[in-house]
């Protein structure tokens, strides 16, 4: 590796290996080991590859999600080369792999201080480079969930280890892996069983997370969907989801349109008992129906001869388009039974199962799709132009052709909710 000046191998052989110049100082050096040390006892095994004909885009993300900063491709099956971080984002300082490392070694609330400004930096590079908005959204939630990972760690150190398993949660967009910029805050905490010194226990961790959260630039959630208020044993978790489902009043269909979004980002206690009963919400026809009507609060802004209202010049892209998509691709995938959080995979689920008509669903993944991209375009406008980024865009700045793309969305938008109202038969209620 010296001599080449490399810092990465590859291990030949049935199951090939990888050892890096990492490997050595914490693997070799820190342990003491000596200059005979067989290469196969200290190598990383089950190699993670992608193909040679794999996106950058892709790449970037499994590096991501992998935690790793080397990946072995191949071609015709076998290891043909290596791509590194440095390789794919060489000299820049503001992108996703650079962030991972900075969170690793983070170790202080002073450095979280920086975070929503390099974020917002990373995002635009991404946007201007080319990705879609769906690519950059699960970028960045990867740097997301190992933000708050690298938080509870560091939050577990200050209080000591928990008493019981537990598992971080977060809603919204973030649950979604939807998020481009940073938004309020959505989360919760569920813990085993309120066992001794449970109770006090996770709430300091609660404060100390969400307080850090707060400095790394996620405000607080105005109606309070943070693990502050949001946490609970998990058993008490399940009588709350039950409750929803059994009483969708309108305080309970409120809640439950958020919390249906949660992933589990961190801890080890499984949620599948709760992705049980969400799993069943399916059967109650009621529920289904009242939270199909969720999709209806907003009514696209088109008027006679589809001309598009605004407000002062401006249209909210997401109370007037987003959020309806993403209510009815929810209770649309509760249907299909998937479990899926991305707005799209619920999407497409609904269409493979036939809960949704193909061409309803394909228009809606591209209409989902170009708001979002729109949107984020005018928020990065918006912060380069030192303003504070909102859902909104003014309608004049738009070219003929975008004006018209925007009028076809909302007008798949207008012919989903039609479809919802037929099928989940929300005119029933009242």
């Amino acid at each position: 590796m010296r001599d080449a000046r490399v810092d990465v191998a590859i291990v030949l052989g049935d199951e090939p290996g990888i050892i890096t110049d990492h490997d050595f100082q914490t693997r070799v050096l820190a342990e003491d080991l000596g200059p005979a040390t067989r290469v196969k006892d200290v190598m990383t095994r089950s190699v993670i590859t992608l193909p040679a004909d794999t996106p950058v885009h892709s790449a970037l993300l499994t590096m991501l999600d992998e935690r790793i900063h080397h990946l072995p491709i191949t071609e015709e099956g076998a290891i043909s080369g290596v791509v590194s971080a440095t390789d794919l984002l060489r000299h820049q300082t503001r992108n996703p792999l650079y962030l991972m490392r900075q969170l690793d070694n983070l170790d202080s609330q002073e450095a979280l201080a920086g975070y929503s400004r390099d974020a917002a930096a990373m995002v635009e590079r991404l946007f201007n480079g080319g990705l879609k908005v769906g690519q950059i959204g699960r970028i960045f939630s990867s740097l997301n969930d190992a933000l708050v990972r690298r938080l509870l760690g560091l939050a577990e150190e200050k209080l000591g280890p928990p008493p019981c398993p537990y598992a971080w949660l977060v809603f919204g967009s973030e649950g979604r892996m939807e998020q481009a910029l940073l938004t309020d805050q959505d989360n919760a905490l569920a813990y085993e069983a309120d066992v001794p010194g449970a109770k006090e226990y996770f709430a300091r961790l609660a404060e100390r997370v969400v307080g850090d959260l707060i400095t790394a630039g996620f405000p607080p959630c105005p109606g309070g969907c943070m693990a502050t208020n949001w946490n609970k044993p998990l058993g008490e978790w399940e009588d709350t989801v039950a409750d929803w489902i059994r009483q969708p009043t309108p305080d309970n269909l409120m809640v439950s349109s958020i919390f249906f979004d949660f992933r589990a980002v961190a801890g080890t206690l499984s949620m599948e008992p709760v992705e049980r009963l969400i799993e069943s919400a399916a059967g109650n026809q009621l529920f289904m129906a009242h939270l199909a009507r969720v999709s209806l609060r907003f009514k696209p802004p088109l008027g006679l001869f589809r001309r598009i209202q605004t407000e002062d010049g401006q249209v909210d892209l997401k109370k007037r388009g987003i959020a309806s998509i993403v209510a009815a691709a929810r209770v649309y995938a509760l249907e299909a039974g998937t479990r899926s959080r991305p707005t799209r995979e619920r999407l497409e689920a609904a269409v493979a199962e036939k809960k949704m008509s193909r061409d309803i669903g394909l228009n809606l993944v591209e209409t989902y799709r170009y708001l979002l991209q729109l949107r984020l375009r005018e928020q990065l406008a918006q912060i380069r132009a030192g303003e504070g980024p909102t859902n909104s865009i003014r309608l004049g700045r738009l070219t003929s052709l975008e004006h018209r793309h925007l009028k076809d969305a909302f007008g798949a938008i207008r012919e989903m909710q039609a479809a919802v109202v037929q099928r989940f038969q929300t005119n029933s209620l009242g």
